[in-house]
């Protein structure tokens, strides 16, 4: 294999190719080169989207909830968060009561009203659960009795500002209440304690957070809850930590892991990925079948050398190792210059500053993340190609070319 080898590599780099032949083989190795890096950063990107969706989903909706069959809610919830809590790889359970009511900034009919999904919560245990009120980026924070802290969104369109005493409270529509005169819309006023930002588009201009004290006024509610969700240790477990959990709850009672609340959503990402990788993987079979029509025409560029080759004792068999290692050398440099570019784009990717709209995306930043792993894929895949489309050259007998000399 050493004399292949040798041979092969001097074909390679041999200063007497002809023009044509030479910028056939620089192109493709630059063909190879453009499929792998354009995998490996758009497969990162891609990595890179799914990984912070995920991160901000699991610490916005937390990674288990555990609610009742019924409308009627839970009781003795307290009871329960404990025995949930001394379960394997549970970090820590809250409960939670949500209810939609409409906000406005001064009371009116004329007033700009919007929708709004309340939060009741009691904020040291939330804490525990979700990062929701660890995201402030205006004012306290603070959820004492009849105070909200909005998404950043949901506080702009209402124009509140915690920090302006001007501007720092609005009033909540929670229900209709029956009164003498009939049904009437109760309101009540809120001072804004607070904004957070999540980074979820939807969850920043539609969520607020107040204490169980509060949605229980607003909303004339006795000593119950909707839900308890759940922190666990690791996400991606979920589903074996809900099994464990499923023990100490009342029978009947359902629940539902981070994975099942956007379940098209992942998948759709999943199989983006898929095909974008499919489609990306067709620029190296292009480079590949330029292989194939590099190494007919250095084949039969080369007529005199294999005649002299074949006049020394070379074997047929010989020539043909010499032209497969010539393909598989090509096949390599390219994948690895591929890999090097690929890894640079992705470094220039993270250090660049570009906003990203985010109602579309749900992010203003492009993330990446180079995974080993998929790297490793990329790689083998490119690989294998070549190295088909050389076996497939190589089969041509080289020693026919003789014939036509």
């Amino acid at each position: 294999m050493l004399f292949e080898s040798f041979i092969s590599k001097r074909y390679l780099f041999s200063k007497e190719h002809k023009a044509l032949v030479s910028i056939i083989t620089i192109i493709s190795i630059l063909g190879v080169m453009v499929g792998v890096a354009a995998l490996i950063t758009v497969i990162a990107v891609m990595d890179g989207f799914d990984a912070t969706l995920v991160k901000k989903m699991t610490g916005t909706y937390s990674h288990l909830e555990i609610y009742p069959p019924y409308q009627g809610g839970m009781r003795n919830v307290e009871e329960l968060v404990e025995k949930i809590e001394k379960e394997r790889g549970v970090v820590a359970a809250a409960p939670l009561i949500r209810r939609q009511a409409f906000l406005q900034q001064t009371t009116g009919i004329e007033t700009q009203k919007l929708g709004a999904m309340l939060m009741g919560v009691n904020p040291d245990k939330e804490r525990k659960v979700t990062t929701g009120l660890d995201n402030i980026i205006r004012g306290k924070g603070t959820l004492v009795f009849r105070e909200v802290i909005l998404g950043s969104e949901l506080a702009n369109r209402l124009g509140v500002d915690p920090n302006d005493p001007e501007r720092n409270t609005l009033y909540a529509i929670s229900k209709l209440v029956k009164t003498p005169n009939g049904p009437w819309a109760k309101i009540n006023q809120l001072k804004v304690s607070g904004v957070f930002k999540s980074g979820l588009y939807d969850v920043d201009a539609n969520f607020a957070f107040v204490s169980i004290e509060t949605i229980q006024h607003l909303f004339l509610i006795e000593e119950q809850a909707d839900l308890i969700h759940v922190r666990v240790e690791d996400p991606a477990r979920v589903s074996s930590y809900a099994a464990a959990v499923e023990k100490v709850i009342p029978p009947f009672f359902m629940m539902r892991t981070w994975k099942e609340l956007s379940p098209d959503f992942f998948f759709a990402l999943k199989l983006e990925k898929v095909v974008m990788f499919i489609i990306l993987l067709l620029i190296v079979v292009v480079a590949s079948f330029n292989i194939i029509g590099t190494l007919i025409m250095v084949t039969t560029q080369k007529t005199r050398e294999i005649g002299i080759l074949k006049s020394m004792g070379a074997s047929s068999r010989s020539i043909k190792r010499i032209f497969l290692m010539h393909g598989i050398t090509i096949g390599v440099i390219g994948t690895g210059m591929g890999v090097l570019f690929g890894m640079a784009l992705c470094f220039i990717l993270q250090k660049i500053e570009y906003g990203l709209p985010p109602a579309v995306y749900g992010i203003q930043t492009l993330p990446v993340l180079i995974k080993p792993a998929t790297v490793l894929i990329i790689v083998v895949c490119s690989f294998l190609l070549c190295v088909v489309a050389a076996v497939q050259a190589s089969r041509m007998d080289p020693v026919e070319a003789l014939r036509y000399e």
